[in-house]
Parts: C-alpha cells; sequence; structure tokens
C-alpha cells in the first residue's frame, strides 16, 4: 500500500490521491511536505480511505417469513438518482434478497418495491437509510399473501354438484370482479374459484342463472377474503318438481 518517489530536489510538494481501488472512498485531502535537500531525507505521507458500505434488501412474505423471489425494487439516492446500472431496478433471487455493494458512506439511498410477486399485495410504502462505512445494512420488505373464495353449488335435496350454474361477483363497492362483468360459471365439479384478492375485500356474490330443471337461488352471500386463506361458500338450489294428470 506505498509507494517512494526519489531523486527529489529540495522544495515543496503536494501529493493528492486522484483513484481509489473502488471499494474505499478518498477521503483525506492533499497535503503538503517540504524536503530540505539533506542526503538520505526521507519523508512520510499516510493517506486514510474509508471503506464502502452495502445494502441487503429482503422480501418475505409477512404470514410465513417466506423469501420471495422476483419482486421489483427501484432504488434511487435521496435526489432521485438511480442506483446501479439498471436504471435502478433491482429484482430479489431465490433467496428474496439483493445486495448493492460499493456505497459512499453517508449516502441515502431511497428503496420502494415497484412490483409484487404473483399472489402478493404491493407494498410501495419506501423505505430510506443511510449507509455507513465498511457495514452492511438490512432492510426487510413484507408482502401481505391475497386470498379468495372457493364457490360450491349443490343439490338441495342429493347434495350432487350442479355445472353451469351462473354467479355475479362484485366487491362492495359494486365492482366487478375477476373479469370485465364479474360473471363466473360452475365447472362439472358444481365449483368457480377467485384468487389474488387483496385481504379485508368484502365479496358479494349472488346467483343469476340456475342450471335447467332447478329454481333460481337469488339470495347473495357476502363475505369478506382473509389472508393467505381460500374461503369456501355453498349454495344450495332446489330441484324442481312437477305435476301428473290422470
Amino acid at each position: 500500500g506505498s509507494f517512494t518517489v526519489t531523486g527529489c530536489k529540495a522544495g515543496t510538494y503536494i501529493i493528492e490521491e486522484l483513484s481509489s481501488d473502488g471499494s474505499h472512498v478518498i477521503d483525506t485531502p492533499p497535503q503538503t511536505v517540504y524536503l530540505s535537500g539533506e542526503d538520505q531525507e526521507v519523508v512520510q505521507v499516510y493517506f486514510g480511505n474509508s471503506p464502502k458500505g452495502s445494502l441487503l434488501v429482503k422480501k418475505i412474505d409477512s404470514a410465513t417469513h417466506a423469501p420471495l423471489s422476483d419482486v421489483e425494487f427501484m432504488v434511487t439516492t435521496a435526489d432521485g438518482t438511480a442506483v446501479g446500472d439498471a436504471n435502478g431496478k433491482y429484482v430479489t433471487d431465490s433467496a428474496g434478497t439483493f445486495t448493492i455493494t460499493d456505497v459512499a458512506p453517508d449516502t441515502t439511498l431511497v428503496i420502494k418495491e415497484t412490483h409484487a410477486k404473483d399472489g402478493y399485495i404491493l407494498d410501495d410504502t419506501p423505505q430510506t437509510v443511510k449507509v455507513k462505512s465498511n457495514e452492511v445494512i438490512t432492510v426487510e420488505f413484507r408482502n401481505q399473501p391475497k386470498g379468495g373464495v372457493l364457490v360450491k353449488k349443490v343439490d338441495a335435496a342429493t347434495n350432487e354438484p350442479i355445472s353451469d350454474v351462473e354467479f355475479l361477483v362484485t366487491d362492495s363497492d359494486g365492482n366487478f370482479i375477476g373479469n370485465a362483468n364479474g360473471k363466473f360459471i360452475t365447472d362439472s365439479a358444481g365449483t368457480f374459484t377467485i384468487t389474488d384478492i387483496a385481504p379485508g375485500t368484502t365479496l358479494i356474490i349472488k346467483e343469476t342463472r340456475a342450471k335447467d330443471g332447478y329454481l333460481l337461488d337469488d339470495t347473495p352471500q357476502t363475505v369478506k377474503v382473509k389472508s393467505n386463506e381460500i374461503i369456501t361458500l355453498e349454495f344450495r338450489n332446489q330441484p324442481l318438481g312437477g305435476l301428473r294428470i290422470i
């Protein structure tokens, strides 16, 4: 970590560090020394460099604490300058993390989630940290898993599943859920499932068309979606009767 300059004449010299090794900061100002010109005179000058710091971002499931991969973040400095070589974009790996190294001490970084993993709610509240010399600062983000509803349609007399029954699903504000018109139709097992719903959302499920041979049950059911849970709702259809005249 040293070098020697020989053959110097008497006089004043200024020594200035121009570049570091990439992992340290140039934080010692230029130094001035005076050589008298006497034989074998040696003047030693010391320059100290502060090591840079790092940032480790962790993304986990808020319910199970399992790591979440493929979550996208934007990292900038306090003045909005993008960090890194991808315009500030970073994506968590299989361990649910990413690391930014060689950050100058006292740099303020702003970390914001921009794209959540499928099945999770976006946490777009940014976190701000100040990087310290020779230290890895860890920041943790948690994603709340979404929930869902499983709707079952059965024969009220036999408990057999009923297919081809149409339902309308909205939230408490009347917005359609799942698709453009909010319509769902039971499959051969007499069911349909709605997933990726934010916890706390209230769903209103109403039968709009019964299968041939059954009475329409148009009394809606209301359910509040819970995190990381599929709630089951059952609708029962009364089969139609008949009259035989002899």
